[in-house]
């Protein structure tokens, strides 16, 4: 693999995006309301959408490999987490460029057989400025032995054990996840495909997808700060989650340790076992500090 090799993209910031994330996400925006914003902390992930034809799609879903999706000969692939930067805004109807390259390959032996840690380091900038820099790692396993399909019935609501600061539940449906692949061109048979998630890759049901359990928790975590700049974010993937199953994003009180010189909070998303899901860090500074 070159890993000097770099990837460029170019895309615009569009008001479009930002109005379907809003219905998804149970928010009403307009055309006209989406043009005066800049681009959500998230919303870059609608943009530079994979276009590869119909037929260069493996059978899971997923583009062939190439120097970004490197054949080691693992099938299976998930988003495991990113980190990201926030140096500028970037306002909606703006050009912006991405530049890809790979930071690093990593080969492991976990419990379930052979993995590949893969990050990418994306840089994005807008009217010549660097705006996100994020380094997304992907992971690779090998295939399971599926001798009989899953259970498909959503695991029972569980409720939370403690009163944290703050929290938030949701109960994605199909009709979400078909929303969201559909913004991102994602066509991972895991997420709309029920009988190759359960009967191919041993799920029980239709799995969530991974950033758009990050979008929930930034979602929420603005919400209940609202006016609040992002200053990074990083996530990391912890369990599946499947369609129609509850879940709480759980906030924690903030803390002055950013390594921007922010507030820092940590954000949990548990799931119906009671265990965390996903976790995050989001470092941030108040609304007017920024002025």
């Amino acid at each position: 693999m070159n890993r000097d090799t770099v990837q460029f993209d170019v895309d615009v910031a569009s008001p479009r995006e930002s109005v379907q994330l809003a219905a998804t996400m149970d928010r009403s925006m307009s055309l006209d309301e989406a043009l005066q914003l800049n681009l959500a902390p998230l919303e870059h992930w609608l943009h530079f959408t994979p276009t590869a034809p119909t037929d260069a799609l493996g059978a899971d879903g997923h583009p062939g490999h190439s120097v970004f999706i490197p054949d080691a000969n693992l099938p299976r692939r998930m988003w495991a987490g990113s980190t990201i930067e926030y140096h500028a805004p970037i306002s909606i109807g703006t050009a912006i460029r991405r530049v890809t390259s790979v930071d690093s390959v990593t080969n492991k032996e976990g419990s379930s057989g052979r993995l590949c840690f893969v990050v990418l380091r994306h840089e994005i900038s807008a009217r010549g400025e660097v705006a996100r820099v994020e380094r997304q790692t992907l992971v690779y396993r090998e295939a399971v032995d599926v001798t009989e399909p899953a259970a498909q019935d959503p695991r029972p609501d569980a409720p939370l054990h403690t009163t944290p600061p703050w929290y938030r539940t949701f109960r994605p449906d199909e009709r979400t996840l078909f929303r969201y692949s559909a913004m991102t061109f994602n066509t991972h048979r895991i997420h709309y495909d029920q009988a190759y998630a359960t009967q191919v890759e041993g799920y029980p049901g239709l799995v969530v997808h991974g950033p758009l359990l990050a979008t929930y928790i930034m979602e929420s975590f603005l919400d209940e700060h609202p006016g609040a700049v992002v200053l990074s974010f990083e996530f990391s993937a912890r369990a599946p989650l499947f369609v129609n199953e509850q879940f709480h994003v759980v906030g924690g009180d903030s803390s002055e340790f950013g390594d921007r010189g922010g507030s820092l909070q940590e954000v949990q998303i548990i799931g119906p076992d009671g265990k965390p899901a996903t976790t995050a860090s989001i470092e941030y500074i108040h609304a007017g500090a920024a002025e």
